[in-house]
């Protein structure tokens, strides 16, 4: 009988230890994860946010008028416009590898939107590496920049880091037309009827010329996607 408690007692006590580890797991996973934003660091915080914003719709914009690339890739024309197809041969590069190109120039560009925060003057601000996360989807590309701060002002010392952004562009959708359009390209070379089968269906604007007597050069705009008041376009060259 002795045993028998001796047991439930132990059991009891493991059950205690358990439940009070698991709370304190809860307790110290939500003081970390948790972000409090006061009235003193509101401004900052609206500042960043808005710089976020801008850098992005300029390299956004940027990125589609390179075909993906913000700077011209090794496969491109005179000018700088990337290749897609040359031949049957498709460069078009993967919507995960544009993603990194938007993530890395919004990092390295953000810095100088915010200018060292000389216009809160009356606070101290101490700023750790920026590194931002890119997903394009179909109607948007959403943003997690991870932009570490602490805000001293008097006494008071806060810490900021988290900013998440949408911006309204169907940058996922062009994306996937142009691959459509790319891969019937690969297969039977220009078809001029998929190219606006494609633009019809989803609501968007070709054109193309000829930039030699091998090359030539597309556009697909649209109007429903602005950045900074112009109209988001994807442009790319093929050989045939």
């Amino acid at each position: 009988m002795k045993n028998k408690r001796g047991q439930i007692t132990i059991f009891i006590i493991v059950a205690i230890l358990i439940i009070g580890a698991v709370a304190l797991f809860f307790t110290f996973r939500g003081n970390i994860q948790k972000e409090v934003y006061t009235p003193e660091v509101a401004p900052i915080k609206n500042f960043v946010g808005e710089c976020i914003e801008d850098t992005a719709e300029e390299v956004i914009y940027n990125v589609g008028q390179g075909g993906g690339h913000y700077f011209p890739p090794e496969k491109s024309t005179e000018t700088g416009i990337a290749y897609y197809l040359i031949g049957n041969r498709s460069y078009m590069p993967s919507k995960e590898n544009i993603e990194k190109e938007i993530s890395f120039f919004i990092s390295e560009k953000l810095f100088f939107c915010t200018r060292n925060f000389v216009d809160f003057s009356e606070y101290e601000i101490s700023q750790g590496e920026i590194r931002t996360k890119t997903k394009i989807l179909e109607n948007e590309v959403l943003l997690n920049v991870d932009y570490p701060l602490m805000i001293k002002k008097g006494e008071s010392v806060l810490r900021i880091k988290n900013f998440e952004i949408e911006i309204p562009v169907r940058a996922g959708l062009i994306y996937d037309s142009v691959f459509g359009f790319i891969s019937q390209g690969a297969e039977q070379g220009i078809c001029l009827t998929c190219l606006s089968n494609i633009s019809e269906t989803n609501d968007l604007y070709d054109d193309m010329f000829d930039y030699d007597n091998e090359t030539t050069i597309f556009i697909f705009k649209d109007e429903n996607s602005q950045l900074n008041e112009k109209p988001f376009e994807w442009v790319f060259a093929n050989k045939y």
